[in-house]
C-alpha cells in the first residue's frame, strides 16, 4: 500500500534522506537508488508518495514517486551542454578524490601512532635499565687444583706389582687406576706377597 509523505531532510553527498509523514513521529530512511529519476536531486519539501519495506530489519521508502516532478524538455546550446558535462565531471572527480585523501589521512595517522610507540616503548627501556641495579665487573677467581698426587704418579697401563718401584706406588694405582691386579684378596693392601716391600 503506498502511502505519502514529504522530504525533511537530504544529504547529497551521500545520498540519502528522511521523509517526514502525517501522524507519525519517526521519520523513514530513503535512498536516492529508490528514485526512478536519479538524474533530479530530491528536494526539501518535496511530497512523495510510497511503499514502507523492511530491509535489514529498518523500515525504509521503496518504489519512490515524485508527486510534484515534472518532465521539463530542456534545448540544450553547445555551450550549455559543455556546462552541464564539465559540472557532472566536477562531481565525479569530488566523490573520486575523498576515498583518497581519507586513505591518505588514515596512513598518516597509523604512522603517528607507531612512531609515538615507538617512542614510549624506547623511553620505557631506558627507564627499566636504570632501575636495574649496577653490576660489579666480573672478578677472575684463580683456583689452583688440589694435588691429589703429589708425587706424580699417574695411570699408565700398569697392572702388576712387578711394574711398581715402591708399595705407596702400587697402592696409588689400586686406589686410582682401573684394572690393576696387584690386589688379590680385594682388602686394599696391594702387592701382599711381593717380599721386595
Amino acid at each position: 500500500m503506498f502511502v505519502e509523505g514529504k522530504i525533511k531532510t537530504y544529504n547529497e553527498e551521500r545520498g540519502f534522506g528522511f521523509i517526514s509523514r502525517d501522524g507519525e513521529s519517526k521519520d523513514l530512511f530513503f535512498h536516492i537508488k529508490d528514485f526512478p529519476n536519479k538524474s533530479v536531486e530530491p528536494k526539501i519539501g518535496e511530497n512523495l508518495k510510497f511503499r514502507i519495506v523492511e530491509d535489514n530489519g529498518k523500515l525504509k521508502a521503496d518504489q519512490i514517486v515524485r508527486l510534484e516532478f515534472k518532465i521539463e524538455s530542456v534545448t540544450h546550446t553547445p555551450q550549455s551542454r559543455a556546462q552541464a558535462n564539465r559540472s557532472h565531471r566536477d562531481r565525479s572527480k569530488a566523490k573520486q578524490a575523498k576515498p583518497v585523501s581519507g586513505l591518505f589521512t588514515t596512513i598518516i595517522g597509523f604512522v603517528i601512532i607507531v612512531g609515538l610507540a615507538y617512542m614510549v616503548y624506547g623511553k620505557y627501556q631506558r627507564w627499566q635499565l636504570a632501575q636495574q641495579p649496577a653490576i660489579a665487573p666480573a672478578q677472575t677467581i684463580v683456583t689452583q687444583p688440589i694435588d691429589s698426587n703429589p708425587n706424580g704418579y699417574r695411570c699408565d697401563g700398569r697392572i702388576h706389582c712387578g711394574q711398581m718401584n715402591s708399595r705407596e706406588e702400587a697402592r696409588w694405582f689400586v686406589s686410582n687406576c682401573p684394572g690393576t691386579k696387584m690386589d688379590g684378596n680385594n682388602d686394599g693392601e696391594p702387592c701382599e706377597n711381593d717380599s721386595r716391600w
